[in-house]
């Protein structure tokens, strides 16, 4: 560029640099005062959409989502939010994009993870000294998902997009704009809101507490007693250097007998040091509930063998019938609808444990709950799960982490993710 066409740039510059400060301050302004209405409970309703995720319904400081393929509304001016074919979307306790951007980044055992405390925040995290005890896996979202399905690419920054539509009964619509832009049912504000992530050398060092329980992994798995039949999902259990994978015994009622191999697949790793199993019960019967272990012997045969837990198979109020499918590798397959059975009973989140070994909870996005009333008039559950090929946490069982009527939590596999 030469000197002249530099001094021509300098001084346009110069000229319109009052312009975008002012319009810089006036939509920050009203991104506030939107935003402010909304966590007051203010009449209205907003549309926020986001990079790679279904857009997200706010209507009075609660969240919202549609069914899969289906896209929110026009709200008209009632209040009411509905999706397309008159469906209405579900609630959800919080959108990890969102979320992270006043949460602080915790990083334990090199892990680098969010908070989302599912809106129920309480008291701040515990502490032991200066260092910060980190929260349990089940209320993580680590970076690396946050940054892969939130930020633009290649960036760390987080694009919002907010259409923000009053009520028709809210007379004060018009004072939300310094500009007295009116926002109407039928004319939304909008505004675009961007925030950046936060980098890993800005994370606060945490406590993991969670190393023994394998983040958040249990060897509990419960069974309806209605089942018919079950198959229990596949876990890797750790054979010590030393020892040998020999047996896999059933605990009841204080005795202790090897199990029928005809109920049961063990997968042993060339190297020996692992076990991958699975229980197959094709008539499954109550004499089945209790405590499964994985018997290991010296390689020498002389000390006592070691009992390494594995499932505990424990009685459910909730009728689940799980779902196995073969994906592709690479390939993004239709959303799966499993049907479930409850009584006063509330759902959680979704557990998955993933071929590689890898445990985490299902981010919000991936998953849909459609509430639906049976021939006997009884409220039913169908969640609809979106299943993806594209990398090798795709594969493996899914659980719902559920709660029973009397509070206490139940692990129920729903979904098996095999690759083809």
């Amino acid at each position: 560029m030469n000197a002249e066409a530099k001094k021509k740039v300098d001084v346009l510059s110069e000229e319109l640099l009052p312009y975008i400060i002012a319009e810089q301050e006036r939509r920050t302004t009203l991104y506030k005062r939107i935003m402010t209405a909304i966590q007051n409970g203010e009449k209205g309703v907003t549309i926020a959409e986001m990079r790679s995720k279904p857009p997200l319904i706010i209507r009075k400081g609660l969240l919202y989502r549609c069914p899969t393929n289906l896209l929110p509304k026009e709200p008209d001016g009632s209040g009411l939010i509905m999706c397309e074919d008159e469906i209405e979307p579900t609630q959800i306790m919080y959108d990890s994009c969102l979320s992270a951007e006043d949460k602080e980044l915790y990083v334990a055992e090199n892990k680098y993870f969010f908070c989302n405390r599912h809106k129920i925040e309480g008291p701040d995290l515990p502490r032991n000294g200066s260092t910060v005890i980190g929260c349990a896996p089940i209320e993580r979202t680590s970076l690396n998902y946050t940054t892969s399905r939130c930020a633009l690419e290649a960036t760390d920054d987080v694009v919002v997009h907010y259409r923000y539509y009053p009520d028709r009964t809210y007379k004060f619509v018009t004072e939300l704009d310094p500009d007295k832009e009116v926002c109407d049912h039928w004319n939304p504000c909008q505004i675009g809101y961007i925030f950046s992530l936060p980098s890993p050398d800005q994370a606060m060092l945490a406590s993991e507490l969670w190393l023994e329980d394998h983040d958040g992994d249990r060897n509990e798995e419960f069974v309806s007693q209605k089942s018919k039949n079950y198959t229990s999902s596949t876990k890797k259990v750790v054979i010590p250097e030393g020892y040998k994978f020999n047996d896999v015994v059933f605990t009841k009622k204080g005795a202790t007998v090897p199990l029928d191999k005809s109920l049961y697949t063990a997968k042993i790793s060339k190297c020996g040091r692992f076990v991958k199993l699975t229980l197959h019960f094709p008539d499954w019967s109550i004499e089945y509930y209790g405590n499964y272990e994985v018997e290991a012997v010296k390689k020498n045969g002389k000390d006592a063998p070691l009992y390494l837990k594995a499932f505990y198979l424990t009685q459910s109020s909730i009728s689940i019938q799980a779902r196995s499918m073969e994906v592709h590798l690479g390939q993004r397959a239709n959303a799966t609808s499993i049907p479930m059975r409850c009584n006063r009973c509330q759902f959680g989140s979704i557990m998955v444990r993933a071929n590689d070994g890898s445990i985490y909870v299902l981010d919000t996005a991936k998953y849909r709950k459609r509430h639906y009333i049976d021939k006997q008039g009884k409220r039913q559950l169908i969640l609809e799960i979106e299943v993806e090929g594209n990398t090798p946490q795709g594969f493996g069982d899914y659980f719902a982490l559920m709660y029973n009527g009397d509070g206490y939590e139940e692990k129920v596999r729903l979904l098996t993710v095999l690759c083809k």
